[in-house]
This record gives C-alpha cells, structure tokens and sequence, in this order.
C-alpha cells in the first residue's frame, strides 16, 4: 500500500484555547457575539462570531501554506507590513486535499464559504503582559482579522459536463492574504502544529475541539520514566469555555460530554491514552498521553486515520477498475468457452 501522506496545519497557540472555535450545532456556528477568559487567566478573546471545526481546518492549512512560502521573516519586510508578503498563494486542489482529503463541487462551495466566514471574522485579542521589575503591567488590545483579501482565478472554457467543471474548480489559482496579526504568529513561532488528517477524522464536534485545545496546552509536566506524561485541567468556567462545553446548565452534563468526547479522542488518536473527568478534590479533566513531540508523531504516523491523498487513490481506483475489467473478461470468456463445448457435445449425440 502507498505511504500515507501527512498533511500538516498550525494555528496561534492562543487562538486554540480560547472559545472561538466552538463546535457546530445543527450545522451552523452561533452567530451571537461573545467575549470569554482563556485558560491562559491573562488574556481576553473576543469575536463577532463563533468559527467551526471546519473553519479551523480551513485557517490552519492555510497558515500551514504561509510558513511554507515564509519560513523567517523577510530582511525587507521584518514586520510583515506588506499585503503581498503574507499572500499565501495555492489552488483549491491543493486547499481541498490538506482539508477534506478529496475534492468535488461540494468540497469546494464548502472551502469558498468558509474562507467567506474567516474574512469576516474580526476577533479581540486582549494580552495582558506582567513587568516583576517595575511591578506593572501592559495591557494590550487589538482587533485583528483572521485573514483579509481572497482571490480566486478560474481559465474560462467551453465544458460542459459537471464533471469537468468540478475538475477545473479544482485546478483554480487562490491567493489569500493571512491577517497580519496571525502571520506574525506563524512566522514567529507561536503556533501548534495540527495534524489535519486527525483532526479531519475526529469530526468536526467537540472531540476535535478538545483535541486542538489539548494540542495547545502548555502546562504538561516533564517526561516521566515510563515515557508518559499526564495533567489534570480544573473545570472551572474558564476551562469549560475555552473547552467548548459552558453551554450546559448542569456541570455533570458538561462532565459526561467531555467524558464521551475524550473517549472518541482516544479512539482515534493512539498518543492519547486517557481523556476523562476525575473528581480530585475537585473536578477534573485528566489527559494522559505518550510524552515528547516525536513519540507522538511516531505512534500517529501509521493509524488508520491516514489518507494516501486524492492522486494515490485516484490510481488506487484505477488499478482497481482495471483488475476488475481483467477478471470479469476472464469470466467471460470462461464462460463462453464452456457454451461452446456444451454445444459441441449436443451436436455429437
């Protein structure tokens, strides 16, 4: 079987524990404003709109592409001031396969309405920064947008077909340009990397928002002897927003969907060996899993979550075909051979 391949995105490590990317319900994000504490304590995050598990996968490969094209930042633009420096250039089939792993005319309305969406997300972003020496602090607050400007160029031809249609949509240009706020994050190393075929298989419910906030936990402790490491986040109202469950009135509901949640997680992720609520002299998320960046890796490079991608399957289904039409002339002809001598043996008698 081909090697799988490993599509990678990567979001500002604060964006993915603040609330902004709360599950769907009935298939469409809030639209209600809001403003809710992080399980950073310090900082503030604001948005005039919930984002889907989708939207993040959108933003996150689209970041992905940034680093990519910008690996450090420019001798002649350092700040990233410039529009065209932080324009991710790419095309839909390239954005459709990191996210959807699979391409098609609903793959691509999809990918179009959610870059709409990021485009008109403006979210606050409140950072407040403690000085020990002058014993003061400096408070920061800015209104930054996830991405700015899209555009797309398609070669206009006489088809006709939707199928080849669907197959020029797929070939179309995009270039997008990346909020300058989050491309300083992203140049500057203040991401986590996501796995986008997980993500991708975890769905696009609470599960794979615990995932990316977990992804994004910074208080881990250091590697224990057995090679794991486990930490317990309390369930107080920050937690519980920045985890995507505050909408629940009673806290054993949210315990209960986080507990259903973490054993989706489990399922699916092999560096996850325990997500689930403990009560320790209070209540607790506890998260257990393999300790270092690498192991990680290591243990999600052959899950069943892997795509091979569109091209290796497209081949995959190719050979397919043609190793049916093989056995199904060989059946043929097996078939009319025998006819053939049954009618010779009629003829004989």
């Amino acid at each position: 079987m081909p090697q799988a391949r490993r599509w990678q995105g990567q979001a500002p490590r604060d964006s993915l524990l603040h609330p902004v990317w709360e599950p769907t319900v009935a298939g469409e994000p809030s639209p209600e404003a809001f403003i809710a504490r992080s399980l950073l304590g310090g900082g503030l995050v604001g948005a005039n709109g919930r984002l889907s598990m989708i939207d993040l996968r959108v933003w996150a490969a689209l970041c992905a592409r940034l680093r990519t094209q910008v690996p450090s930042p420019p001798a002649t633009d350092p700040e990233l001031q410039r529009i065209d420096t932080r324009t991710v250039e790419t095309s839909g089939y390239q954005l459709a396969e990191m996210v959807y792993s699979d391409e098609g005319g609903v793959q691509w309305r999809r990918l179009r309405a959610s870059m709409v969406r990021l485009a008109e997300r403006r979210v606050c972003v409140h950072v407040v920064q403690r000085n020990a020496e002058l014993a003061a602090e400096q408070i920061r607050e800015g209104y930054v947008p996830l991405i700015g400007e899209i555009w797309l160029a398609t070669t206009r031809l006489n088809l006709r077909t939707p199928r080849q249609w669907g197959a020029l949509k797929g070939s179309s240009s995009l270039k997008v340009e990346i909020g300058h706020w989050t491309a300083q994050q992203v140049v500057a190393g203040r991401c986590t990397w996501l796995d986008l075929d997980l993500l991708r298989a975890l769905g696009t419910g609470l599960a794979a928002r615990l995932w990316a906030a977990l992804e994004a936990w910074a208080r881990w402790p250091q590697r224990s002897l057995d090679g794991r490491e486990e930490t317990a986040i309390g369930l107080g109202q920050p937690a519980l927003q920045s985890l995507g469950v505050a909408r629940y009135e009673r806290p054993r509901d949210a315990r209960r969907a986080l507990d259903r949640a973490g054993r989706a997680l489990v399922a699916i992720d092999p560096a996850y060996e325990f997500v689930g609520c403990q009560h320790r002299g209070g209540w607790c998320l506890v998260v257990r899993r393999l300790a270092g960046a690498r192991a990680r890796a290591e243990a999600r490079q052959q899950g069943l979550h892997r795509d091979p991608g569109i091209a290796t399957r497209n081949q995959m289904r190719q050979a397919e075909r043609i190793e049916r039409q093989a056995v199904r002339e060989i059946v043929d002809r097996q078939f009319t051979e025998a006819l053939g001598d049954t009618g010779n043996e009629e003829l004989a008698a």
